[in-house]
């Protein structure tokens, strides 16, 4: 059980300001755990993810990224795609500021679809300050076909109107199978259905250089990837792992799952097995179900 959340707002300079919060268990932490959302959703649709980890032991800080949910910015835009591992940074700093979450050690970076995107990118830049990578269905590439002509709109506008956004067309029913957890996407007042230019043209060129990196990430990695995924390309995240250089690396198909696999039915398993994982790589033991 957790003991409960503590909720901020960082303020930054020349930067938007940043909705995170700090999800402590009733004891002192075995671990902690940083929870990175994907495009266009929220920190808010991770409460089970949260639960699991707190029953285990472990410290969690979810937060949105720029332009999402409760934190600051047009909505669904970054000028570079580094922007994204800002802020990542910035709350690991602002979290760092708690006792109990400096003295947890590395934190695990548990990040869905984009946000597996971008916690791998911080992996290759700051491996000193990340204890292990957890991915769920990470968006090493893209599943989703979009049109020729929406692709060469999006690459002129990024250059000349970077903020421009056109309709990505994901629904509810592209995400998960099960048809409650569908609706509740598709009526989230937090989950938009654009992308920007800009946003589309950087993580295109982000997942390039993740294939390309992938090589000199030395971190334990744990991969649950959606074996049906409408979004993010199962086939590339599948390639992207076995480029990987860590020693210590599992990938796992979750069959029948669309590309939410927490929102999933049979989703207590993959919460349990995410969790678990997490709590492997801080030290912790696992226990058998």
């Amino acid at each position: 059980m957790s003991a409960g959340a503590s909720r901020s707002r960082l303020e930054r300079a020349g930067a938007p300001p940043l909705a995170y919060a700090l999800h402590l268990p009733a004891g002192a932490p075995k671990g902690a755990a940083l929870v990175v959302h994907g495009y266009a959703e929220h920190m808010g649709r991770y409460d089970e993810v949260v639960e699991a980890l707190t029953g285990r032991g472990v410290a969690v800080g979810t937060f949105d990224l720029r332009g999402h949910g409760n934190s600051g910015g047009p909505r669904g835009y970054v000028d570079r795609f580094a922007d994204f591992l800002r802020d990542v940074d910035d709350v690991l700093g602002a979290l760092g500021n708690e006792d109990a979450w400096r003295g947890a050690g590395p934190p695990v970076l548990l990040g869905h679809s984009l946000g597996g995107l971008i916690a791998f990118h911080v992996g290759l830049a700051d491996p000193g300050h990340v204890r292990a990578l957890v991915l769920s269905s990470p968006y090493f590439g893209l599943a989703l076909r979009v049109p020729a002509v929406k692709r060469l709109a999006a690459q002129a506008l990024s250059r000349v109107r970077p903020a421009f956004s056109l309709p990505s067309g994901l629904r509810g029913a592209d995400v998960t199978t099960d048809p409650e957890r569908a609706r509740a996407y598709d009526d989230d007042p937090l989950v938009f259905p654009n992308a920007t230019a800009r946003f589309f043209t950087e993580s295109l060129a982000a997942q390039v250089r993740a294939l390309e990196h992938a090589p000199s990430l030395r971190l334990p990695l744990f991969v649950l990837q959606a074996a049906d995924d409408r979004v993010a390309s199962a086939a590339t995240s599948r390639a992207l792992f076995e480029r990987v250089g860590s020693l210590r690396k599992e990938y796992r198909s979750c069959e029948g799952c669309y590309h939410e696999i927490f929102n999933e039915r049979g989703r207590d398993r993959w919460v349990r097995e995410a969790a678990d994982a997490v709590l492997s790589f801080c030290g912790g033991e696992v226990k058998k179900a």
